[in-house]
């Protein structure tokens, strides 16, 4: 009783969860990852079952339903030309401002839409599976309106939100040097009271967007530890705004450093402390960014791989069906716990979920390369961008335990017996 619709979008993420509404049938999968399976025919079928989208069964904000398809395709038009040249990517973004993306955390008590964490996590995975870099600049910026939402500072929230909503201004948030960045000896940004307010020395590493930014949301130890949330105007004086780093990949995302030199900021811009842990309470969402992201990537990879199996034959055809089935398997665990988040005593595995889908990426990057052949090394070519943003997941909010999990999984092979070859 299950009608299927061709997706119109341009890569594979909309595979629905095996128990959803609309899921491709186990019978497909196992007939393809039988051995010899060489039939053009049976390509043409997992290609096609994959690439669907169900009728009903998704659960996306009644505002994005319609559109998320059409976002990501769009969005993935676009992706390499702004991979190569570098620069902001000002027509992708006008097709996040035509999808309400600017809203999509806002309160609505602001102006925005307020979307619930499932319908937002998914509408990341959207974005993502179109374009990396627009899917950062999104991210980092929802983070700091988040914060900004979040603070008891109605002041703030009246002068910023409304703004945020309307599009009228960009802001990120800079607080990896709290988190994952330089976290041995002195802090990168520290803070001084100097009577009711505060003087910023130091820098903020890893700032997306940074020169386009009107305030950024960032935070800063006091010489007791204790810690401070606040907001940051650009134009405030001894702030400066290093160039766009020459990165991997996402260079167009505009990432760089900030550097504070006795910045005056004043009691007004304060959204938490000072207390000693001012990042405890954080979005629900937030743990899952980064999987669902990693998802969605997976997914555009996947099209690919797909694309490049159709015109094989013998094995190749039948290792495409097997990664297609761990790309299934990895996004339906994710997604579940997705669709829990608002569950009373939800328990996510965030760990186990971001180390899984590393060595997804890491696997379906292998695959790119193979399928595509020489074309993949391109520098036109999507497949060279798709595996190096890959790589951007083993970094990205990454601590010490993912890190690690992360290369656990990539050595669960036996070593060889003979680590070096003899040579007559």
């Amino acid at each position: 009783g299950i009608t299927f619709t061709p997706y119109a979008g341009s890569h594979a993420s909309r595979i629905c969860r095996r128990d959803a509404p609309g899921a491709y049938p186990k019978s497909v999968r196992g007939a393809c990852l039988s051995a010899g399976v060489q039939s053009c025919r049976i390509v043409r079928r997992v290609r096609r079952t994959l690439c669907v989208r169900a009728e009903r069964g998704l659960h996306y904000n009644d505002v994005m339903d319609i559109d998320l398809d059409g976002l990501t395709a769009r969005l993935s038009r676009l992706a390499t030309h702004y991979d190569v040249i570098g620069q902001w990517p000002e027509k992708s973004l006008k097709h996040l401002e035509a999808a309400h993306a600017w809203k999509w955390v806002i309160p609505k008590a602001y102006g925005g839409l307020e979307f619930d964490p499932s319908s937002l996590l998914r509408a990341y995975e959207a974005v993502a599976a179109g374009c990396m870099s627009s899917l950062l600049i999104l991210t980092q910026r929802d983070g700091a309106c988040e914060f900004i939402a979040a603070t008891e500072n109605e002041e703030l929230k009246r002068e910023w939100l409304p703004r945020l909503a309307g599009n009228e201004i960009m802001t990120s948030v800079g607080i990896s040097q709290l988190t994952t960045s330089h976290q041995t000896g002195r802090p990168t940004l520290s803070a001084k009271e100097d009577g009711r307010n505060f003087r910023l020395r130091g820098f903020i590493p890893w700032v997306t967007s940074a020169e386009k930014c009107r305030i950024f949301v960032t935070g800063a130890v006091l010489d007791d530890g204790r810690q401070i949330l606040a907001v940051l105007p650009t134009d405030l004086p001894g702030v400066t705004i290093d160039p766009p780093m020459k990165l991997m990949c996402l260079e167009s995302s505009l990432t760089t450093e900030i550097h504070c030199k006795d910045v005056l900021l004043e009691r007004k811009y304060l959204l938490r402390g000072p207390a000693e842990r001012v990042l405890a309470s954080r979005s629900t969402v937030k743990p899952l960014v980064v999987a669902v992201s990693g998802v969605g990537h997976a997914g555009a990879m996947m099209r690919v791989i797909m694309i490049g199996a159709s015109k094989s034959e013998g094995p190749l055809v039948a290792h495409a069906a097997e990664l297609a089935a761990r790309f299934d398997a990895v996004r339906e665990r994710v997604l579940k716990f997705t669709d829990d988040l608002e569950s009373p005593g939800a328990d996510v595995p965030h760990t186990e979920l971001r180390v899984a889908v590393n060595d997804l990426l890491m696997r379906l990057g292998v695959a790119v390369l193979t399928y595509s052949k020489g074309s993949g090394l391109l520098r036109q070519r999507d497949a060279q961008r798709l595996v190096r943003e890959a790589m951007f997941f083993i970094v990205w909010s990454a601590p010490e335990k993912v890190r690690a999990g992360t290369l656990a999984r990539l050595l669960e092979n036996q070593v060889p017996h003979q680590r070096v070859m003899d040579v007559e």
